[in-house]
């Protein structure tokens, strides 16, 4: 379980999350970006500020000054982290009253804000990061050619790496993958398996909740690539009925592993709109917004308009504040081109695609899953911004495609084999993909 840091500079007295009580009632309007923005913060910064709290003669402590705070520590809480307990300050008051009077005095303010302050331009503090803390500076106050400093974690996205080799998929009768295998990419986890068993969900997810998943399931439209391989899809031709079944079943094993107000995004073909929407709400999901990825040329087919765009769900599960730590520029329409080379996989994502609502939802190493991995263009994406993957992948030819790719890409990185319960050293899984056999 991953741990908040608490900075107790001033030796204050402490006490659980649970021994502070809310005192200021209706006093402010809940704002849910606002609050994601905080536990962004707190997230990434560790949490410096110490509560300000008045005792009462039973000894409950009663918040002046930390609502927010704490609430976004709730919501943490709630979320998977754990939070060690607070330091605070302790304010005097007679009784109730009085301490409701301390935060009027907390919240009163007594000099207005500069909107030409020079002081954050000194310091090199950009206006995204002005947009975090809240602050209403308008960027062009703040556009001064500085370098952006990087909340998010990882490469910023012109930067992120794609593909330079020309690999190939592996020939059918050629397989290193077993189905059951885990291949344990750097911090990665890519199983070879089928996400409509749950055992086999559990067994990749080890024991671990997501924070965001990212993924491409068949589209159901009997797709075959344009390549010299001509490669298909599994389950990419049922009936209409069976389509939506299979889709319900998996989304709702995501549903199960995934923590409250983790993001989901669906890639899928405006054909099969309709299923994809009906399964995403059946299987308890919060439909919020339908992105663009707007391609630069278009996918020649026998259709009156030829398709130049891939719709995505997007939306996130009930029961806590749904995570977004960007700025309000974002759009739905997302403009990145088609890989150069795609012989992998006959649906393959640009690596820059699939790392940009990663960075949008979640935040440094937190867990990303993908159940329809494919050539693990959501791997590739969390190497390069820090973020842990957990994919499943039901072709075992796939999932030699996506070892092979990350090799290529990432040739530091360890590269180890779980089969049937037994991890191989990173040497006797080097000679496996080096020789095609144990």
């Amino acid at each position: 379980m991953k741990e908040i840091t608490i900075y107790n500079l001033g030796n204050l007295p402490t006490a659980s999350l649970d021994s502070f009580y809310e005192l200021q009632e209706d006093f402010k309007i809940p704002d849910p970006d606002k609050l994601a923005k905080l536990q962004m913060l707190i997230i990434t910064r560790g949490f410096k500020y110490a509560f300000k709290a008045w005792k009462d003669t039973d000894g409950k402590l009663w918040i002046i000054d930390a609502h927010q705070r704490r609430k976004a520590l709730l919501a943490l809480r709630k979320s998977g982290f754990l939070i060690p307990d607070i330091p605070y300050e302790p304010i005097y008051a007679e009784d109730k009253k009085e301490a409701v009077e301390e935060i009027a005095a907390y919240n009163s303010e007594f000099a207005k804000k500069n909107p030409d302050t020079l002081l954050f331009k000194k310091y090199n503090i950009d206006s995204d990061t002005m947009e975090r803390f809240n602050l209403p500076f308008e960027a062009k106050s703040l556009d001064i050619g500085l370098p952006k400093h990087n909340l998010f974690g990882g490469e910023d996205l012109e930067d992120i790496k794609e593909d330079e080799e020309e690999l190939r998929i592996p020939a059918e009768n050629e397989d290193i993958t077993k189905p059951g295998d885990i291949w344990l990419l750097g911090n990665h986890r890519l199983m070879c398996g089928d996400c409509r068993e749950i055992k086999s969900v559990m067994e990749l997810m080890n024991g671990e909740m997501a924070d965001i998943c990212v993924t491409d399931p068949p589209y159901n439209v009997s797709y075959q690539g344009d390549t010299p391989d001509q490669l298909t899809i599994d389950n990419d031709s049922m009936e209409n009925d069976m389509f939506l079944v299979f889709l319900r079943q998996v989304f709702s094993y995501m549903f199960k592993i995934m923590k409250p107000g983790a993001a989901i995004y669906v890639f899928h073909a405006d054909g099969e709109g309709g299923n994809f929407r009906v399964a995403f709400k059946q299987a308890g999901f919060k439909f919020a917004q339908c992105c663009i990825w707007e391609k630069n040329s278009i996918c020649l087919g026998r259709q009156d308009y030829q398709w130049q765009h891939e719709p995505v769900l997007y939306g996130w599960k009930p029961g806590a504040s749904h995570s977004w730590f960007s700025d309000r520029k974002q759009t739905t329409i997302w403009k990145f081109d088609k890989p150069q080379r795609n012989a992998l996989h006959p649906t393959m994502k640009p690596i820059a695609l699939m790392a940009y609502p990663i960075r949008n939802s979640s935040h440094p190493r937190s867990i990303v899953i993908d159940f329809f991995s494919g050539s693990g263009s959501t791997i590739m994406a969390c190497q390069q911004v820090d973020r842990i993957c957990y994919a499943m992948e039901i072709d075992p030819r796939y999932a030699d495609a996506t070892v092979y790719r990350f090799k290529a890409l990432f040739r530091n990185q360890p590269i180890q084999l779980v089969r049937q319960g037994e991890t191989l050293s990173v040497d006797a899984t080097a000679r496996l993909l080096s020789n095609g056999r144990l």
